[in-house]
């Protein structure tokens, strides 16, 4: 009886693995101010990312994905599934190492909900959620291991990040294994994220399903003294791009590229690639200028990163899997970052949480449906603007950055000569052999693809007389019809503008308020061998 019993117990062990080997891996790559214009599937000739395309061409580009305008915001709102202004970690500026802030530890966050189904979870890169103390940590909050950089960003060869404070700078060394210091580490931080992302693909125990993160450090910028930074052949490859600090993010966004056809292979290699979800997101819009620029583009929307304008929120997304039905590879539904957390659990088979903002969009995707989203939001109460989507209709009000607000980057495009083959760069990618491999090859004749993610607009009027919101002044857009956002109509539109502020002002009750930024001097990286290390203990 006994033996039948340890049997029986057996039995449903080997039963319980192979259901959680036959769930979907999930591989989910972040870019960080990649903006609009900064992938060659959107249109442009100047920085080929052919694996970047090619997987939005044999999987589903999202025309219409969201996100909050920076970094910690929506980076919470992915892993919570609630806009940031919910959690307390909306605003500008982005929680700096030297806050006691972080996601609310009550919070189930996305890698958690995966770990609950049986998957092996990691994270390789960004975390920029909270690191004042442990329990904010990514290996305290669902993530069997983490290699990354804890802060907003760093030098990409001597992994510093640099902060002013009252009494002058500070800097301190950011890259960790886990909960330690990883000093031994060598390398272009880019290459040094995808050889680690590799190792974990190889190193996986394929009788549990896998959920890696990789947010790379790229393309943002570095600390002042170096805003670009990127290998010197890689930057001489680039020399067809006009300007010599818009070459460099070229050479930056290149060797991102590279990462993501390596990536892929690994999971090809490793023989399960065929049961993987792979996500590519960029955090926000590209930051043309300003502080932390970094000379992406986000050309021809409107507005930069830390706005809410279509540049500062609009931004590249796609899904890619061997089993997606949609065979128009194109998505033009709303989504927003938060809905990622319901659409995966739902792509996972684990049963998807009522007490979020986020909507499981999987179906819609996979099959080309409507999008179940109809409306969106932005705040920030810092800088002091807000914003609603309603339908086809944006509504901006508040104190927006007028410099921030522009169209940016008609100075970034220029061309000497000719621009590489774009064909040429999709055959010679990993990505295209990869496709072969698995029974999915591309086509290079027919690039109708293309064209369908591309924005055009005319954007001469809005540059002459653009609308700034604030002191009483409110911007209204027909973003559907004008993506640009280059025709203004609250005029028109009165009684819409009123039902827009009621909707955006009942919103703005459920926001919880962040405290003012205070560096303490007790996260000085001085008092921790000159690294940005847990301070509160």
């Amino acid at each position: 009886m006994a033996a039948h019993r340890v049997l029986y117990i057996l039995t449903l062990g080997v039963i319980s693995l192979s259901v959680e080997a036959d769930k979907p891996n999930i591989v989910f790559i972040i870019a960080d101010d990649m903006g609009w214009n900064d992938v060659s599937f959107h249109g442009s000739d100047q920085i080929p990312t052919p694996n970047i395309d090619l997987l939005a061409y044999s999987g589903v580009a999202l025309g219409r994905y969201y996100s909050h305008a920076i970094c910690t915001p929506s980076r919470s709102a992915l892993l919570t599934g609630k806009y940031a202004y919910k959690t307390g970690m909306q605003g500008f500026p982005p929680i700096t190492m030297g806050e006691d802030r972080g996601i609310p530890t009550d919070i189930k966050l996305l890698p958690e909900y995966f770990k609950d189904a049986g998957y092996s979870t990691h994270l390789v890169g960004k975390w920029h959620v909270g690191s004042s103390r442990e329990e904010y940590l990514p290996t305290k909050r669902g993530f069997d291991s983490y290699f990354g950089h804890r802060g907003g960003f760093m030098d990409y060869y001597e992994y510093t990040y640099e902060e002013e404070w009252t009494d002058g700078e500070v800097s301190g060394m950011s890259l960790f294994r886990n909960e330690t210091p990883a000093w031994d580490v060598e390398g272009y931080i880019t290459d040094v994220y995808t050889e680690h992302a590799k190792s974990v693909i190889e190193n996986h125990n394929t009788e549990s399903p896998l959920f890696l993160m990789v947010a790379h450090n790229a393309p943002h910028s570095g600390n002042d003294a170096a805003l670009l930074q990127a290998p010197p052949e890689e930057v001489r490859a680039m020399r067809h791009v006009e300007s010599p600090k818009r070459r460099i993010f070229a050479a930056m966004v290149k060797k991102l590229d590279d990462s993501v056809g390596d990536i892929v292979k690994a999971l090809s290699d490793k023989g399960i690639l065929e049961n993987t979800i792979i996500v590519f997101t960029s955090d926000n819009g590209g930051m043309t200028d300003g502080e932390y620029k970094n000379f992406g583009s986000n050309y021809p929307l409107k507005g930069v990163k830390s706005t809410p304008y279509e540049g500062g929120v609009r931004v590249v997304g796609l899904v890619w899997s061997k089993h997606l039905n949609n065979t128009s590879n194109y998505w033009d539904g709303y989504m927003h970052i938060s809905d990622w957390l319901p659409t995966l659990l739902s792509a996972a088979g684990v049963e998807v949480p009522e007490d979020i903002d986020g909507i499981d969009h999987w179906d819609s995707i996979n099959s080309n449906l409507l999008s179940q989203r109809f409306e969106m939001y932005e705040m920030d109460e810092t800088v002091g603007y807000a914003s609603i989507i309603y339908g086809e209709f944006k509504l901006v009000t508040g104190n927006v950055v007028n410099s921030y607000s522009l169209h940016h980057g008609t100075n970034l495009t220029g061309i000497i000569g000719k621009p590489p083959s774009y064909v040429k760069s999709l055959t010679n990618s990993a990505m295209y052999r990869i496709l072969d491999s698995v029974g999915k090859p591309f086509n290079t004749d027919d690039l109708s693809l293309r064209k369908k993610n591309t924005i055009e607009c005319d954007i001469s009027s809005a540059t002459t007389s653009p609308c700034h919101s604030g002191n009483g002044t409110v911007c209204l857009y027909n973003i559907i019809e004008d993506p640009c956002e280059t025709t203004e109509l609250s005029a028109s539109y009165p009684h819409l503008v009123t039902c827009m502020q009621s909707l955006l002002q009942t919103e703005m009750k459920k926001m919880i308020p962040r405290p003012p930024v205070f560096r303490n001097p007790l996260a000085a990286p001085s008092l921790f061998n000159y690294t940005w290390d847990v301070w509160i203990k």
